[in-house]
């Protein structure tokens, strides 16, 4: 059974999605959004809603529905440095310049540093529909 998420994001990723540059979404569980990774499933598919920032500010959406996706393939990874070394430097785009800094910044994501310990982090491969 295909299930479909809402799934927050900014603008800068999500054209990067669009115009394929992206195929990696990461995420982990958290407070702010109704889903729980360990069940998503390849087929699945993801509506990203545009919200303002970054930095993270609100959830206020400012274009809901913007970009429909579909799930390939989901990874749990116990830490940003395991999917780094696994995934490649490539899922962060050209935000980063090492493992060093790419762990860094997944940690500085909004709940990220207490999440993740708990529920492990995500490589979510997706492709536009």
């Amino acid at each position: 059974m295909v299930t479909e998420y809402k799934l927050e994001i900014y603008k800068k990723p999500l054209k990067a999605i669009k115009n394929g540059t992206k195929r990696i979404e990461i995420r982990t569980n958290n407070s702010y959004e109704n889903i729980d990774y360990k069940y998503l499933q390849p087929g699945d598919l993801i509506s990203f809603q545009i919200i303002n920032g970054p930095p993270f500010v609100n959830l206020d959406v400012v274009v809901p529905d913007a970009l429909k996706v579909r799930v390939l393939n989901v990874i749990k990874y116990k830490d940003p440095k395991d999917l780094l070394v696994k995934e490649g430097l490539d899922v962060l785009s050209t935000l980063v310049n090492s493992l060093e800094e790419g762990v860094e910044m997944l940690y500085s994501f909004h709940e990220y540093k207490e999440m993740i310990p708990i529920h492990g982090i995500y490589a979510i491969e997706i492709e536009t529909i």
